[in-house]
């Protein structure tokens, strides 16, 4: 056998090799991908399934408004009040259309809630709401975030997020710190569609997110060391 002819082989051989360690490395960051997936599967799981149970507790019934902390403690949770709409709150709020229309409800304990009332679409004008004394049950969640983009083409007069702080400069006082969004029997009675709630987040398992990016961060080190062991065969043959 020549020189040549075993040169040859030996570049095959160690060709066939780092595809072997390639393929390898592949096949693992694969399954460490499928995992982190998994994983992040079980963690919205959990949150959504935290999520609704709170919703399915028993409904809570205020005569007046509790304490802030009692409020905080409720978030999540249904909850039935009495009182009178102000109809110089009406305010709508969304950064595309369909958006939720919002309207101060003073209860009899003289606190005003935010209650968003349903939603409307673009060429829909809502609907006035009930007067008088009326009672009332939706899902209770916290003030939002100003982080929403707002779509180019939204009247200013739409609000991009349901901010407390940004009611509180013309509402009547003093507010709830906490909304309410009406349950869909309640707000179809007033003839909107129903609004989601933006709920707050779960417990979800913290640590299954956590789980999920270590696995995907083993799939890139994988990716990475295969590289490494193909290009160190490669120079061991030279």
């Amino acid at each position: 056998m020549t020189k040549g002819t075993m040169t040859a082989r030996s570049g095959v051989s160690v060709r066939v090799k780092q595809a072997l360690i390639m393929v390898v490395g592949v096949v693992l960051a694969g399954v460490m991908v499928a995992l982190g997936l998994w994983q992040m599967n079980v963690f919205e799981s959990q949150q959504n399934n935290s999520t609704q149970a709170r919703i399915n507790q028993p409904v809570i019934t205020w005569d007046k408004a509790p304490t802030r902390a009692d409020v905080m403690a409720q978030y999540g949770r249904r909850v039935r009040i009495t009182g009178t709409f102000e109809p110089s709150t009406a305010t709508m709020v969304g950064t595309s259309w369909p958006v939720r229309v919002v309207e101060g409800v003073r209860l009899r304990s003289g606190e005003t809630i935010a209650v968003v009332r349903g939603k409307v679409s673009e060429d829909q004008n809502p609907s006035s709401p009930p007067t008088g004394t009326v009672t009332l049950t939706g899902v209770l969640t916290a003030s939002e975030s100003d982080d929403a983009d707002r779509g180019p083409d939204m009247p200013a007069a739409v609000l991009p997020s349901l901010r407390l702080e940004v009611l509180a400069q013309t509402w009547p006082q003093p507010l709830v710190p906490a909304t309410l969004t009406l349950d869909e029997e309640d707000a179809r009675a007033q003839g909107l569609a129903p609004a989601e709630p933006v709920l707050p987040k779960g417990d979800g398992g913290e640590r299954n997110r956590g789980y999920a990016l270590q696995w995907w961060v083993f799939a890139i080190f994988t990716i990475a060391m295969s590289i490494a062991f193909a290009r160190a065969a490669g120079k061991r043959r030279d």
